[in-house]
């Protein structure tokens, strides 16, 4: 039974013969069609070139039987024409065989009109003769090599039958006049026969010449057709090459990366299948870890051990292996496997990083000999793309893992302080409230600073868990949010603190405002650090407001604007950065994370949403920040 491949295979195959069927036929036809084209101006010229012949001088005793030809012409041409018109229902073979035959017919029509008009014109002495060489000229450049000699001879032979046949007075000699002058080569023997060979041998030379160069210019023409078959292909092969390469840069994760780079290395390559074997960290085994086109039980579960393998140990030290004919006793281990799935050619090239080889990448082909030294160079260089991807990847890996642990660290460091900062927070406060005793002012001083350095510590832990929390819940089920809402409890929430910094606070805000789709808390976490930043970083009686509006019906445009400290030109790029902090930020409030503007992008990325920030240092803060409006 044939296998999934090999039906593949065959459907290929016969599909392509099948579309190079069609090519040909729609060029014969087109010859055909060229043909009935150019016949239509025939009548017209045979009519025009008597009437002309007639003018200068020349005695034609039968212009009615060459009008005669001229109408016959035209005639079978237009019925050739309708014929033509006819839609195409069968096959490609069986209309091409039809087509030939159609042509052969319009050739046969073509010299029985030009043998009667040469035998209307004068006969041997017929100046119409030499239009012969035209047809075969044509016959070379739009038919078979072949059919240019095959109307030489159809040529020859009827001329001779013409000639023949006038000298021995089978048929009437229309003999041609010029003012009164008589040309009649049948009653000259010698002549007429001297001029039969001459034009036959100019007939054959014709049909050599003209064969001759359009066997080159085919030639060249096919030649042409392979050389850009060949750059269509390499660039081909360079596309996929771009691609892997932008791979490296979009896709982080092994699996995908592997996953990627055999799939399109399969369809550039033309082959059965490929594999990627990854090398121990020890170096001493090599591990499938991805396939494409490949029988599972020739990878799954499959581990080399390189020190009982040769051959792959050669492959591992920078020697590429190729071989056109796999057998059961190849050297290299599971060839039994590769037999029975019918692969016939194989090819290894090392996965070499830096001077480090990393595994090896494998091409399999079930037709012999399949693999040139282009493929060969080809694939060398793949492998060096490839190598590059699955480095990069496994690195991705590793930091991403890393920072997962540091996610998790930090996680819970910062839960297991947050819970004894609380508690003296609350001890303080009892202090501060004399509900343990009377303090002095300087007492009550001291416990102020503690607390506040407490408070301050509270809303860093604060950060960190939200940082940790937003690394760990990327997707988040969003809902319609009505900003009025969240924009009065805003309000509520800093009144009191700009009051206590004697500070002008406000929030502007239109009464029909429309939704956002999104997460409530994480929108009011945002909107609260940008406005706690401002009134933060503002001296006292300074000026911090909020303005919101409706931008373009697409957008809700909140800006918060300051007159604070600012930020300097040189620290601007970087206040999204995790952990930065601004040097006058820090004189102002030691103790900090630099975390928040950075989960504020987050937050707002997350919401479709981007944000803006301009800064003069010493003069104050705008950030204005679009989220897309919602309906529902």
């Amino acid at each position: 039974m044939p296998t999934l491949s090999e039906k593949h295979q065959s459907e290929n195959i016969q599909k392509i013969l099948e579309q190079k069927s069609q090519i040909v036929f729609d060029e014969l036809r087109n010859r055909t069609l060229w043909f009935i084209k150019l016949r239509w101006f025939v009548p017209f010229s045979i009519v025009a070139g008597t009437l002309l012949g007639q003018r200068v001088g020349f005695e034609l005793k039968s212009t009615t039987y060459i009008y005669f030809v001229a109408f016959f012409i035209l005639l079978y041409n237009g019925i050739f024409f309708f014929i033509s018109r006819k839609p195409i229902k069968n096959g490609v073979e069986e209309n091409r065989r039809r087509l030939q035959s159609f042509t052969w017919w319009q050739v046969g029509f073509d010299y029985v009109s030009m043998f009667l008009l040469i035998h209307f014109t004068g006969g041997v002495a017929s100046p119409l003769v030499f239009f012969f060489i035209f047809h075969i000229i044509f016959a070379s450049i739009l038919m078979q090599p072949c059919s240019s000699y095959l109307f030489a001879m159809l040529v020859v032979m009827g001329m001779i039958a013409i000639a023949l046949s006038e000298y021995l007075g089978w048929i009437p000699n229309y003999t041609l006049s010029f003012k009164d002058k008589s040309i009649d080569l049948a009653k000259q023997p010698y002549h007429f026969t001297l001029e039969l060979v001459f034009f036959a041998t100019s007939v054959f030379i014709t049909a050599f010449s003209t064969t001759s160069i359009m066997t080159i210019v085919k030639k060249r023409i096919t030649l042409l057709v392979d050389l850009s078959s060949m750059v269509n292909h390499l660039n081909d092969r360079l596309n996929v090459l771009f691609s892997m390469i932008t791979t490296i840069g979009s896709v982080r994760h092994l699996n995908k990366v592997l996953d990627s780079v055999t799939t399109e290395l399969v369809e550039v390559m033309k082959v059965q299948g490929i594999s990627v074997k990854l090398l121990s960290e020890d170096g001493r085994f090599l591990n499938y870890v991805a396939s494409h086109g490949l029988d599972d039980r020739l990878i799954k579960n499959h581990v080399i051990d390189v020190g009982k393998s040769l051959l792959n140990a050669q492959i591992i030290q920078g020697k590429p292996f190729i071989t056109g004919h796999v057998t059961p006793g190849e050297s290299f281990q599971f060839g039994e496997d590769l037999a029975a799935s019918l692969i016939e050619s194989v090819l290894f090239v090392p996965l070499i990083v830096e001077n480090k080889v990393i595994g090896i990448l494998g091409a399999y082909c079930n037709i012999p000999e399949r693999f040139s030294k282009q493929e060969v160079d080809f694939f060398r260089l793949a492998a060096g793309v490839v190598a590059v991807a699955i480095d990069s990847a496994i690195a991705y890996e590793k930091v991403e893992s890393m920072n997962k642990e540091r996610s998790w660290f930090m996680m819970r460091v910062a839960h297991n302080l947050k819970a004894p900062l609380s508690a003296i927070i609350s001890m303080l406060a009892a202090m501060r409230g004399d509900y343990l005793g009377l303090m002095n002012d300087q007492q009550k001083e001291y416990l102020r600073r503690i607390d506040r350095r407490a408070g301050s510590m509270i809303s860093m832990i604060s950060e960190l868990l939200s940082l940790a929390e937003k690394k760990k819940r990327r997707q988040t089920k969003f809902s319609f949010i009505d900003l009025n809402y969240i924009f009065g409890r805003l309000e509520r929430t800093f009144k009191e603190e700009a009051k206590q910094k004697n500070l002008i606070f406000k929030i502007e805000s239109p009464d029909s405002l429309p939704g956002v789709n999104g997460d409530s808390e994480m929108i009011e976490q945002m909107l609260e650090n940008l406005i706690s930043n401002s009134i933060k970083y503002t001296p006292t009686g300074g000026k911090v407001t909020v303005e919101v509006s409706v931008s373009a019906g697409k957008t809700i445009r909140i800006q918060i604007c300051d007159n604070g400290i600012g930020i300097s030109k040189e620290d601007l790029p970087s206040v999204f950065n995790e952990f930065f902090r601004a040097n006058n930020a820090r004189k102002i409030e030691e103790l900090g994370t630099g975390l928040g503007l950075s989960i504020v992008k987050e937050i707002i990325e997350q919401h479709g949403g981007d944000i803006h920030i301009e800064s003069e240092f010493g003069l104050g803060t705008l950030v204005i920040v679009h989220l897309p409006i919602t309906q529902s």
